[in-house]
């Protein structure tokens, strides 16, 4: 388990929708679908492309902030978010891969977590020994395993409540969508239709 810091989501609007649906981001909502990247070269080849006049040093941190968002931060990890609006930092534990969800003009590059509690700003740069005024977007934190350990205590009833209602919400997300694709799937007799809502139902469920 690692503990990572991740500078993002500049808006009160940005920071409302992280904070309501359990989600982290990268920014980079310019750039497409990134499911497929499997290293900081491709990612850079892709930010060149949209950006020609970018300086080697610049494009190359960036490509590797964004690679280290899409494939180094591991289900599990920790993750801490400085807010802009609010002198204050989330922390939340990391529960789910990468995805391409287009959800506001900044906001289209996620992964899923559980918000565990938040900080002062404050007081979490002087524990930690991290500068949010710092220009990378995402690194490493060091920090002792014991103490990581700590935030994830035992919950209380409320808690385990309110997670255990956004896990129902899921389901029934989950429901929804299966039975919708079930549809598509007795209404087609093409080979080839059928074999893309297959792979779109599988992903799904690896997903869970």
């Amino acid at each position: 388990m690692k503990l990572w810091l991740l500078k993002a989501a500049g808006t009160l609007e940005d920071e409302e929708i992280i904070l309501e649906d359990s989600i982290i981001t990268i920014g980079g909502a310019e750039f497409p679908d990134l499911s497929n990247i499997k290293n900081e070269e491709q990612v850079k080849k892709l930010i060149l492309e949209k950006y020609p006049g970018m300086r080697e040093e610049r494009s190359e941190t960036w490509a590797g902030e964004i690679c280290s968002f899409i494939t180094k931060i591991k289900k599990g990890d920790l993750v801490t978010v400085p807010l802009k609006t609010r002198n204050e930092v989330l922390i939340g534990k990391v529960t789910g891969n990468y995805e391409y969800r287009q959800l506001t003009d900044f906001i289209s590059h996620i992964r899923k977590v559980r918000w565990l509690k938040t900080s002062l700003k404050g007081a979490f740069e002087e524990e930690y020994n991290v500068d949010f005024n710092s220009p990378e977007a995402l690194f490493l934190i060091k920090a002792d395993p014991e103490k990581l350990s700590g935030f994830l205590e035992t919950k209380s009833l409320g808690a385990l409540v309110e997670e255990l209602s956004f896990a129902l919400e899921d389901l029934d997300f989950l429901r929804e969508r299966m039975l919708e694709l079930a549809y598509r799937l007795a209404e087609t007799d093409e080979i080839p239709e059928v074999r893309k809502i297959a792979a779109e139902m599988e992903k799904m469920l690896r997903e869970q």
